[in-house]
């Protein structure tokens, strides 16, 4: 043993079972160096002397791929993570395999297309329990708790939106992603596990400190490097807990826990979800409590998906068609609204209204059904809405006399957009033309479902346009089916895509980028899907 066991009570625990004195270990693994949150699970100082059953025995024997060749210096740590799941730990473990049985065949599958040890699907158990909204007091997120910065860097996004480390699909992939990486700058399985846990940079710099070959020898070696360069002893103990969570998750009836389908692929079926929609509409077309979509989604962080870009959400498979027939008919219901921070505590849902041309009840149903807004939150809001502090204390000094779409003498009050009376013959479309709006627009300010059901002497609201550059005001609107249209003094104008930029519009219309900066009073980061330019001259 080189001198680095030691002996407790006469009893030699080896280099790695050294750490299990007194040694507390969280249930699921920390990401790239953070901490879990998971109850905690103390080894106690006395060893687990009760003898293993035959049937035990066997399963600590059994190995898989990646345990077939563990050292008998790292066993005792082993046997001391697989007594403790067996007998202290064993409600821990029960529930633990019961909730890995929603994703292992999944993750199972995921790892065996890319020939890679199916096993690893067993890492997420060490990580966080499975559990999909796990998160630590690190930063790390998820069932297979990535941090921030790797999960970026693996394809997860993150944003005031959605944060994908919470997918328990797509993080899996991004884990497999990783874990393929760690295995090409490791080529050795172990080593790679270990890697994930501290961090690659952490683990090739202790294995150069030592001079030892893998994460086994490093184990040995540990005590010869300073305290900076030493692998800690969660680390130390990740190995051997995961190839103790192995051999059991191979073993579960003959050790006494109720079986899991590792096979079983969940009944669920991935839709794509249009900038803006409606994710509390779309669950209760889909037939689910807006909880139960909660927990499929833990991605989608809001109420409405992303206004900026096409998102995913996950229904049950037999109620995929009603949710797709919801998203063909009413995706995108705020794909012209954007996040913005409250300024002031004056400020209010019924101001907010009053000054974008839109009803509380629709501000409130975007933001999740939020009653109350508080200064310094972010909220979501129609594009055109001034959130300024100047904007309230406007509004504050107009007093309650105007309406919200009307001024004093009963004319068109620009600071709130306008109203308008529906005559014999006018629709939705003609009303769009004729105030530079959209369709869309018109039917989230006034919360209309069909476009075909409306009335003679309907008041409409017209969201404001005050905000928008009036040369782009004055022409956009034409065509509502966002395509390139005519303004009524013959300038063309174009309806902002997902992906599009300023440069590839001026590229497709023939003009420069400063042109289209001068004509619309937009820059890049400005730019918002369903924004009307203006991409030709008068």
């Amino acid at each position: 043993m080189k001198g680095y066991g030691r002996t407790i009570r006469g009893r030699h625990l080896g280099v790695c079972g050294v750490l299990l004195v007194s040694l507390l270990l969280s249930a699921c693994g920390s990401k790239q160096g953070g901490q879990s949150d998971m109850p905690a699970l103390l080894i106690p100082e006395n060893e687990d002397t009760q003898p293993l059953t035959p049937a035990e025995l066997a399963a600590l024997k059994s190995t898989g791929q990646i345990d077939r060749n563990v050292p008998a210096s790292a066993m005792p740590a082993v046997t001391a993570q697989y007594k403790h799941f067996l007998h202290k730990g064993r409600r821990t473990m029960e529930v633990f395999s019961q909730r890995s049985g929603n994703y292992l065949g999944y993750a199972r599958r995921v790892f065996r297309s890319r020939g890679m040890p199916e096993e690893l699907a067993y890492l997420a158990i060490v990580e966080s329990g499975y559990r999909a909204d796990a998160q630590s007091r690190a930063g790390a997120a998820g069932a297979w708790q990535f941090m921030p910065y790797t999960g970026m860097k693996y394809g997860l996004a993150q944003d005031w939106w959605m944060d994908e480390r919470l997918d328990p699909y797509k993080a899996t992939e991004a884990a497999a992603d990783y874990l393929q990486k760690l295995y090409g700058d490791f080529r050795d399985w172990p080593t790679a596990i270990a890697a994930y846990n501290a961090g690659e940079g952490k683990m090739r710099r202790a294995k150069e400190g030592t001079g030892a070959r893998n994460f086994y020898e490093v184990c040995e070696r540990n005590e010869r490097l300073d305290d900076k360069a030493q692998l800690r002893p969660e680390t130390l103990q990740y190995v051997p807990r995961f190839v103790a969570i192995s051999k059991i998750m191979r073993n579960l009836g003959p050790l006494g826990f109720a079986p899991v389908n590792h096979d079983a692929m969940p009944q669920v079926e991935r839709l794509t979800v249009r900038p803006g929609t409606d994710l509390m509409a779309l669950s209760k077309a889909a037939g689910m409590r807006w909880p139960d979509f909660q927990a499929a989604n833990r991605h989608q962080l809001q109420a409405v998906s992303s206004t900026e870009r096409s998102t995913f959400v996950y229904v049950p498979r037999a109620q995929a068609g009603q949710a797709q027939a919801f998203l063909q008919r009413s995706g995108g219901t705020f794909a012209n609204w954007r996040p913005a921070k409250v300024a002031t505590s004056a400020d209010s849902w019924e101001k907010i209204a009053r000054r974008s041309g839109v009803s509380v009840a629709q501000l409130q149903t975007a933001n999740g059904g939020k009653s109350k807004i508080f200064r310094g939150e972010t909220v979501l809001v129609p594009r055109n809405a001034n959130m300024s502090e100047r904007a309230v204390a406007a509004v504050d000094k107009r007093g309650k006399a105007p309406a919200a779409g009307t001024g004093r003498s009963g004319s068109r009050d620009k600071a709130a957009g306008s109203v308008h009376v529906l005559a014999s013959g006018e629709t939705l479309y003609g009303v769009a033309r004729k105030y530079g709006v959209s369709v869309g627009e018109l039917q989230a300010a006034n919360d209309i479902d069909n476009p075909g059901k409306i009335r003679v002497g309907q008041t409409l609201r017209i969201p404001g346009n005050e905000q928008r550059p009036a040369r782009a005001v004055a022409q956009a609107g034409k065509n509502p089916s966002g395509k390139l249209g005519k303004g009524k003094s013959g300038a063309s104008t174009y309806t902002v895509k997902a992906n599009d930029s300023l440069w590839n519009i001026a590229r497709r219309h023939n003009v420069s980028v400063d042109d289209l900066k001068r004509w619309n009073d937009v820059d890049e980061r400005s730019l918002r899907v369903g924004d009307k330019l203006v991409v030709s001259a008068r």
